[in-house]
């Protein structure tokens, strides 16, 4: 970067250096609080995944022991042709500047299986089936959201850096250039008028 060595120039690139550092300051506080906020997130995404994946493990056990001895076309009308809808308000919530997602669901089965259920096994495997649905919704939600705020993050640990190691290091050498090159020419004219003196 070509300097040139005047007050003018001086004053310039120290209104810039406090820029830079107030700017500096505002975004690893903004870091901060959202690798927070994203810690927490992960822990609760965590959790409803463990939740997830003992629901399926544990559906899928009964689901093998509810269906035994029923006629296959029994199971595929209670399992399969069951239609449940599911209403959500999908709405974006602002966390120091960042969007990410909210939502809220409703599930109601619109068609119930018209088989008889006569095992109560059998019953729960379908209710517990109907119940997996608002877990996996709470998943992807938080996955979701969990994306969101690691691709902020990163992008604001990049202008961190940059302003921390680039900007703000190279601002404060060029001021430092400046005053040197102004206390030289400083020094030069105090000795320029001291010979005039003298010879005068």
């Amino acid at each position: 970067m070509k300097v040139t060595p005047t007050r003018m120039e001086l004053s310039r690139f120290k209104k810039r250096l406090k820029t830079s550092r107030e700017a500096h300051k505002l975004l690893k506080d903004k870091q901060d609080e959202l690798m927070r906020r994203f810690i927490q997130l992960l822990k609760e995404t965590s959790d409803i995944r463990d939740k997830v994946n003992t629901a399926i493990k544990t559906f899928s056990t009964q689901a093998e022991l509810s269906v035994a001895g029923f006629p296959y076309k029994m199971v595929e009308n209670m399992f399969l042709h069951r239609e449940i809808m599911i209403s959500a308000d999908i709405k974006k919530k602002n966390w120091m500047g960042v969007s990410v997602v909210d939502i809220k669901y409703d599930v109601n089965e619109v068609r119930p299986s018209s088989a008889l259920i006569s095992s109560p096994l059998l019953s729960k495997t379908v209710h517990d089936m109907r119940g997996l649905l608002p877990l996996l919704l709470q998943l992807t939600v938080s996955e979701k959201n969990c994306y969101i705020l690691s691709t902020e993050i990163q992008a604001l640990r990049r202008r961190v850096n940059a302003l921390e190691h680039m900007l703000i290091p190279e601002l404060m050498k060029n001021i430092r250039m400046i005053k040197m090159k102004l206390s030289d020419n400083e020094r030069e004219n105090i000795t320029r008028l001291i010979k005039i003196k003298t010879l005068h």
